[in-house]
């Protein structure tokens, strides 16, 4: 063999050798960006994980973000004059009256006590003339009269025509009756009913709590009675939830979310199974309602059985179970969207953010938020407000969203599937485009679902004081009476004092006569001015 045939072979070789290692190196190399990109991201769940538990939950958008991208065309203006040197002065005022106290003390029943001299005393000691008033000083007090609870026994009498009994053998005999409550067949008034309810759910102050509230008010009612009380109250109300949910499907847009509950099972014992709390709601500004629905699944066809007859618009987060409703306009929550964003670039400090990918899409929705800002605070009050927001969207809304498409389409070819970013893009590009389409048709449809998830928190609240329901009736009563108290507290309306008038004028009507019912319900326009809420 010659000397030029062993180095032929060796360069084979050598070139052989070095092709592998450079192989490996990629392989190498690529693992350790994945490795960084995993712990990128485990690292961006730690920290998200601990601003949930103790940041701030808000996701507004600073100047800093927005202007990324626009700084120069935002800020420019070449026929701006120059600055001028001016004089900052600071001039320390004199504290105004208490007029802001008393505002906000405006809306209660005021006594005026005047403390004036007895006659024997109103002559003058050294020569006995009339003392005659000089002037006067005024000082409120805010005065609390403390609950109390009494028994008020109403006693029946029977009366009878003695000469009718005489003559005709037979007595015409006139009975009175006791006012009607609610649960007629118990000692509870339509005032400690609506007391009960309004402390539970409206304050989150569970039944062995109330309990012990009310034996310190010297009455013994277990949480057992006290929860009978309010699971009656919900069957007899039934007809009216009935007829919100029949309303509520008849309104052009419904949005929807749903929370996880625990229920106990027939043992006692909390199930393994998960049950849920769905909510519906149409945010109508002048009539919103608020349906809850307790079920024992997430499934898809509780939204499908829920909404049957339903074919307008429904807003739901990203939640798949949602497409087995039929024969509705879906549009897709806007905040959902902006939040995968947000939580990867909420921990960055300012030099990672801007040379951050995902800011870019944070800043497409913060553009999008920030027209529907300017929206309401300019024509938010006038008749034509959803006219002026479709027009709107349609000149200025509809290119950010389609640059945002374009973005997302770019981006998700580059990201890696598992990093934060690209399960960000993952997640909204099948809803943006769907998104673009039925957000620009109709001017009353929200940019985002919040209105749904601000509805639920009660709920939410509520349960992390009563931890679980005792029973599956026990959840169905609870979700009847949230869509009653939710509804009334969004139509403005003070909870308690409606309860009270509902129970007692749904006690003497007929629960079958529609017509009476629709005056009761709680975004009802025939509904007397004191139930509202006054404002300042």
């Amino acid at each position: 063999m010659t000397k030029i045939n062993v180095q032929n072979q060796l360069d084979e070789k050598t070139k052989e050798l070095i092709l592998k290692m450079e192989e490996e190196l990629e392989a190498k190399d690529k693992e350790i960006e994945n490795l960084k990109n995993e712990l990128a991201y485990l690292k961006n769940q730690v920290l998200n994980k601990n601003r949930k538990i103790f940041g701030s939950s808000s996701e507004q958008a600073n100047t800093i973000q927005v202007s990324f991208f626009d700084e120069a065309e935002k800020d420019s203006n070449l026929k701006a004059a120059e600055p001028t040197i001016e004089e900052i002065t600071y001039k320390r005022t004199k504290p105004t009256s208490n007029t802001g106290k008393k505002d906000n003390l405006a809306n209660l029943e005021k006594i005026v006590i005047e403390h004036k001299l007895d006659e024997d005393q109103q002559s003058c000691r050294d020569c006995s003339s009339d003392l005659v008033v000089i002037g006067k000083k005024s000082k409120e007090v805010l005065k609390y009269i403390p609950a109390k609870l009494y028994v008020e026994e109403h006693l029946t009498y029977s009366y009878a025509c003695r000469s009718c009994e005489e003559n005709n053998d037979k007595a015409n005999i006139i009975t009175t009756k006791a006012p009607k409550t609610l649960l007629h067949k118990s000692m509870t008034s339509n005032e400690l009913l609506s007391h009960v309810i309004n402390l539970k759910y409206q304050h989150a102050l569970p039944l062995n709590r109330q309990e012990s509230y009310f034996k310190m008010m010297g009455a013994n009612l277990s949480r057992q009675t006290l929860a009978n009380w309010v699971i009656g109250a919900a069957h007899e109300l039934d007809p009216i939830y009935q007829l919100m949910k029949e309303e509520l499907l008849k309104r052009n847009y419904i949005q929807a979310d749903e929370t996880v509950v625990k229920v106990l099972d027939d043992r006692g014992k909390e199930s393994n199974k998960q049950k849920y709390m769905w909510l519906y709601k149409c945010p109508d500004k002048d009539q919103p309602i608020i349906i809850y629905d307790y079920q024992k699944t997430r499934s898809g066809s509780c939204p499908k059985g829920f909404l049957s007859g339903f074919s307008k618009y429904i807003q739901t987060d990203g939640y798949a179970g949602y497409n087995k409703v039929e024969n509705v306009k879906r549009l897709y929550c806007l905040a959902h969207i902006r939040r995968k964003f947000h939580e990867i670039i909420v921990n960055l400090d300012e030099e990672a953010l801007k040379s951050s990918r995902a800011l870019i899409g944070f800043n497409y929705c913060a553009q999008l938020y920030e027209i529907e800002k300017d929206l309401k605070e300019q024509h938010g009050e006038k008749e034509d407000f959803y006219e002026r927001r479709y027009k709107k969207r349609l000149d200025a809304s509809k290119s950010i969203i389609e640059e945002f498409i374009d973005y997302v389409d770019k981006e998700i070819k580059d990201a890696v599937p598992k990093s934060a970013l690209g399960k960000a893009l993952a997640y909204t590009k099948p809803l943006l485009p769907s998104f673009l389409k039925v957000f620009l048709e109709d001017g009353s449809l929200e940019i985002d679902n919040n209105s749904a998830e601000r509805s639920i928190r009660p709920f939410v609240v509520g349960r992390s004081n009563w931890l679980f329901s005792a029973s599956t009736k026990g959840a169905e009563s609870s979700a009847l009476i949230y869509s009653i108290t939710e509804t009334a507290k969004n139509n403005n309306l003070v909870v308690e004092k409606y309860l009270l008038y509902l129970m007692n004028n749904f006690s003497n009507i007929d629960p079958q006569d529609k017509g009476s019912l629709l005056k009761l319900l709680p975004f009802s326009k025939e509904l007397p001015e004191s139930l509202k809420v006054q404002a300042k």
